[in-house]
């Protein structure tokens, strides 16, 4: 008994030692970077604390809170997307070992080396051979991609599904439909800074039956992966932005150690993406007010504007009213893993 309340405390004492570790070496590098961020990036810990809490509990990477709030301040996309891969790199890489000290059986293990392989190959492609420059492309690029990924994740909310599984058996199919998938998750990675781990969870949820929050913790260690091995790519091809990953490293550590996990758990997971969805979606509809790279008139502009408002707020009147009838939804989610990893033993 003595013993399983010491291995408890070294468990839970292990966030601690890791945020006094970052916070001695993030003051030993403040003189570095102190004109900049006192000046310019003060924001960058807050930022950095929400975009790493919604990164380590949903289906979606850091990057696609950074992307629209930096662009909108006059960072340039290319740049952002630069970022995107080195704070993810670390902030995705501490939530990775927090939910694997929180539960290791949430992650799919055996499906992390084909899909690795497939987004290296993708990020090869899209940050060596074929690097994007252009900023309005590169936006149009995230805003498309973010609204697309709206309509998936509203889809899967709409369904109810069961999602009785919480392996994968490495078949040739399987092993190829998860390159390919990898493959194209690679290319958004190298050219917006995320991507893979959205593709990653739809692909597991709606097409083999993966319990979501075994899939969301799984695509959390894919991007962190994945922004690894972009960063070093970026690092050796292009740039890096170090005084935006310096500025948002505090906030990026207290999200990620602290507040990621516990949020999860109190709110759920299908909560949360609901949050998740409306974000994306006034950013889409704010992009797509202003955004001049598509030439339409503003009186289309505006009906189009309109009838996607109208459009969402149906849906989400929708998913309220099948929430209200399914009051238990997933505010267990992360507990339920072991339970399903025994029901799926017994029907084998």
């Amino acid at each position: 008994m003595n013993f399983m309340v010491v291995k408890m405390k070294k468990k839970y004492n292990i966030p601690v030692i890791i945020l006094v570790f970052v916070s001695v070496l993030w003051l030993i590098a403040f003189p570095l970077f102190h004109e900049v961020f006192l000046s310019k990036l003060f924001y960058m810990p807050f930022v950095g604390a929400i975009a790493a809490i919604i990164a380590n509990i949903t289906p979606a990477a850091a990057g696609i809170i950074y992307f629209p709030i930096l662009t909108h301040l006059s960072i340039a996309p290319i740049t952002v997307c630069q970022f995107n891969l080195i704070i993810q790199a670390y902030g995705m890489g501490l939530g990775t070992l927090r939910w694997f000290m929180f539960n290791r059986k949430l992650f799919i293990l055996n499906a992390l080396p084909i899909t690795i392989a497939g987004g290296f190959v993708g990020e090869i492609v899209s940050i060596v051979l074929f690097p994007i420059d252009n900023p309005e492309l590169l936006t149009l690029i995230f805003n498309f991609i973010s609204f697309l990924f709206t309509q998936i994740i509203f889809i899967s909310l709409l369904r109810n599904s069961r999602y009785p599984n919480v392996s994968i058996q490495l078949t040739l199919f399987n092993c190829t439909i998860m390159f390919i998938f990898a493959f194209i998750g690679g290319l958004m990675c190298g050219w917006i800074g995320f991507g893979i781990d959205t593709i990653f969870y739809f692909l597991m949820t709606m097409m083999f039956r993966i319990n979501p929050a075994a899939s969301i913790v799984t695509s959390i260690a894919l991007m962190a992966a994945m922004s690894i091995s972009g960063s070093v790519l970026n690092a050796i091809f292009h740039d890096i932005p170090l005084e935006l990953w310096y500025s948002a490293i505090p906030g990026v550590t207290i999200g990620g150690l602290f507040l990621a996990a516990y949020i999860a758990v109190k709110m759920g997971s299908r909560n949360i993406l609901l949050l998740f969805t409306f974000f994306l979606s006034v950013d889409f509809f704010v992009a797509l007010w202003t955004q001049q790279a598509i030439p339409i008139s503003e009186t289309v502009r505006k009906m189009l504007i309109y009838t996607l408002v109208f459009y969402m707020l149906f849906v989400h009147i929708k998913i309220f009213r099948n929430q209200s009838k399914n009051m238990n939804s997933s505010t267990g989610e992360f507990h339920v893993v072991e339970e399903t990893e025994n029901n799926e033993r017994q029907y084998k």
